[in-house]
């Protein structure tokens, strides 16, 4: 789901890049949803880091381009690196802290992507929430919380049984332990 998810993401990364205005119609979203995207190479997207991370540290830190600090976010969080990632939401959070006008839903929508890659599900669903009370007609937003709860839910039942044969297991040994 997460790779789905992501391949998404790509599509609306090509779509936002043909509409001029930025935002894309009804049509046109679909149009981009059954375009063909091949996968990333790791190595590739590692690549690009590097070379975004260059730009970013030659900035003049007084004057932060946030355009740029999005980009090499945006980067870092596709990365298949958790400490990329991570490097990734903080630099999203202080886009989101430093009010990025029109650009906050989109920051929202890799944040929530980023701490869903993560499994922070808590915060995903905040961030996710946020985006949905800006835009609360968006089809994405939607569909990303109700993944969110639902990644959360399964997850979470995963962890009871686990937790419940830990349990079963340790119930086993001493009673096999008291018989002797």
């Amino acid at each position: 789901r997460l790779q789905q998810l992501e391949r998404v993401e790509a599509t609306h990364r090509v779509m936002a890049d043909a509409v001029p205005t930025g935002s894309a119609t009804g049509e046109e979203e679909q149009a981009g949803a059954r375009l063909s995207l091949p996968e990333a190479d790791p190595s590739t997207i590692l690549q690009e880091i590097e070379v975004l991370r260059v730009k970013y540290e030659e900035q003049d830190p007084s004057k932060p381009s946030p355009k740029l600090q999005f980009d090499y976010a945006c980067l870092l969080v596709c990365s298949p690196r958790s400490a990329d990632v991570r490097q990734g939401v903080r630099l999203l959070e202080q886009l989101l802290s430093v009010d990025v006008g029109s650009a906050t839903e989109e920051v929202l929508h890799r944040l929530t992507l980023a701490y869903l890659k993560l499994g922070a599900y808590v915060r995903a669903k905040e961030r996710a929430d946020m985006w949905l009370c800006l835009q609360p007609r968006s089809g994405m937003a939607r569909m990303l919380h109700s993944v969110i709860l639902e990644r959360a839910s399964n997850d979470g039942l995963v962890g009871l049984v686990c937790l419940g044969l830990a349990g079963i297991s340790v119930v086993l040994l001493v009673g096999r332990y008291w018989k002797r």
